[in-house]
């Protein structure tokens, strides 16, 4: 859930002058600093009138340095360099004040990536922001729901999303069109090339290695992702893509539709060439022949444990994602467009671990009920909201251990799970956030907590604090609180609560737990019932 990052320039009118008229919308741009290539995307104008004008790429094989040693070399780190200065030259030919940056696994990964990060800076004055495996799913998923839109049978049922990129494959689940689950594993090509690079022997054997060692990984890969349930496959990158055009796919940037079994004969035919032979055959460069065995063996492996009859090739990358979420951010389109596929993606956690769904639905429900009654109190944004919604669907899912201590359990399972659209970062505050529905209060003892930075702990806190009463308003799951309403009264909030039968449980939990309340927002609570329409 990362905002973009914008460069504007702005004039002031001289005094008395009238201020000239609003610019049109300039071009704006994309750089993705991949583990292959540094790649460029320069588009123009906004939602369905928004078009590409320019794309360019310069081949960098960060990610050697990176799967090899643990750090990128200075020569890699000049390649660098120089890629990016031309492409800023290209981006201020086109006018370009506005654009996002992105660094994936081979910088993610790098010991010394902040060096890295500043000399970039400095020399180009271009901001790379490193992003995780979640991030990177969400922004190519943008491109891919904006690639199938002529296929809407795709939406039918579940689907499997891959791209296998050079140092991790980016995998996730769609069910009706939305993401459910999603994750990164360490399976890119550039990754496995290297992990055999000492390797001397044939074709035929070196894919032998290589099939071992993917298979590891995707049985590991089944116990996270319902691949059996997986109708259909979705195939993403550069190695895809030629595959279809082996298949006859002539429109580079429509989808093409290829039968299981062709896709499958074809990757295992041109997996068993040697480097040499697929230099020849299909025009590549040295490092995407190189790297082009071990990608197809990937999506080969990936296609054979799913139930999939047809892989679809799409055009869809990550820079793509990157330019329509510029798109959407211009247009003024803000969180709530995606919360959908977040909340989508935290309920099929939440099934994964086996939580009662109508509680966790009706927590949220008050919990967001309160969070709309303190706005004045708690000054938060509607990406908090969001966080608080996803804590409230999930505070229960430590059951799934132990019903002993499972706050705490709730905060580990969701610090370890893949939401989709959630980075690392926002699901330790999530994880925090759930770990606070019950039992004790922050404290120095509490690593989790204490890791995070001030404002962190203060949304914990303040979140944290109001799903504790959420929680407390249905304290035996019964769901018997239909409305609450929020009114200060001087160094008093007054909770009217409205509900059916009798709600004496409700209040002794509500005023119990009303601690990390009162902390928070430094107010005595005190619980009111009224009755129905009196609760607004």
């Amino acid at each position: 859930m990362a905002a973009p990052r914008k460069r504007t320039l702005t004039r002031k009118p001289k005094d008395g002058a009238q201020a000239p008229p609003p610019e049109p919308p300039r071009p704006f741009a994309a750089l993705d600093l991949g583990a292959s290539a540094v790649r460029l995307v320069i588009a123009e104008g906004e939602g369905d009138a928004m078009r590409i004008v320019e794309e360019a790429s310069r081949g960098v094989l960060i990610g050697k340095d990176t799967f090899t040693s643990g750090r990128i070399g200075q020569p890699t780190v000049e390649a660098v360099l120089q890629a990016i200065e031309g492409f800023r030259s290209i981006m201020d030919t086109f006018g370009v004040v506005r654009y996002r940056a992105v660094a994936t696994s081979a910088l993610r990964e790098a010991t010394n990536r902040d060096t890295v990060l500043d000399r970039i800076r400095v020399r180009t004055g271009i901001d790379v922001e490193v992003i995780d495996g979640s991030e990177e799913n969400r922004l190519t998923y943008l491109a891919v729901r904006e690639s199938l839109k002529s296929l809407p049978e795709l939406a039918a049922e579940t689907c499997l999303v891959a791209e296998v990129g050079g140092g991790s494959a980016d995998l996730s689940t769609l069910h009706g069109g939305e993401p459910a689950h999603s994750g990164t594993y360490a399976i890119g090509s550039i990754r496995l090339r290297q992990s055999f690079a000492a390797f001397q022997g044939t074709p035929s054997h070196f894919q032998k290695l290589v099939l071992r060692h993917i298979n590891n990984v995707v049985e590991d890969i089944r116990r996270e992702l319902p691949l059996k349930e997986v109708k259909h496959f979705i195939a993403l990158g550069a190695d895809a893509r030629l595959v279809a055009r082996v298949l006859g796919a002539t429109d580079a940037e429509a989808p093409a539709t290829l039968p299981r079994e062709a896709f499958l004969k074809a990757c295992g035919e041109i997996a068993a060439l040697d480097v040499d032979t697929i230099l020849g055959a299909h025009g590549l460069s040295q490092a995407e022949a190189e790297t082009l065995a071990p990608a197809l063996l990937v999506y080969s492996e990936l296609v054979r444990a799913t139930s999939a009859q047809a892989i679809t090739v799409s055009n869809a990358t990550l820079r793509r994602g990157l330019i329509f979420d510029l798109a959407r951010s211009e247009a003024g389109l803000g969180i709530e467009v995606f919360s959908r596929q977040v909340l989508a993606s935290a309920n099929a956690v939440g099934e994964k671990y086996g939580y009662d769904a109508k509680h966790a639905r009706n927590i949220a429900n008050l919990a967001l009920r309160l969070f709309d009654e303190l706005k004045s109190e708690h000054g938060l944004d509607a990406r908090d909201r969001l966080l608080l919604e996803v804590a409230a669907l999930l505070h229960d899912i430590g059951l799934f251990v132990n019903i002993r201590a499972h706050h705490k359990h709730s905060q580990y399972l969701i610090s370890v799970s893949e939401i989709f659209g959630m980075s690392r970062d926002d699901l330790l505050v999530v994880s925090n956030i759930a770990r606070y529905h019950r039992r004790g209060l922050p404290q120095r003892s509490h690593i989790p907590y204490m890791a995070l930075d001030r404002e962190a702990k203060i949304v914990v806190n303040k979140l944290g604090s109001i799903l504790r009463m959420a929680n407390a308003l249905d304290a035996d799951h019964q769901q018997k609180v239909k409305n609450v309403r929020v009114r200060p009264e001087g160094g008093v909030i007054a909770f009217e609560v409205e509900g059916v039968g009798d709600l004496t449980m409700e209040r002794l939990a509500l005023l119990a737990r009303s601690d990390f309340f009162q902390d928070a927002f430094g107010r005595r609570v005190i619980f009111r019932e009224v009755t129905k329409g009196d609760a607004g």
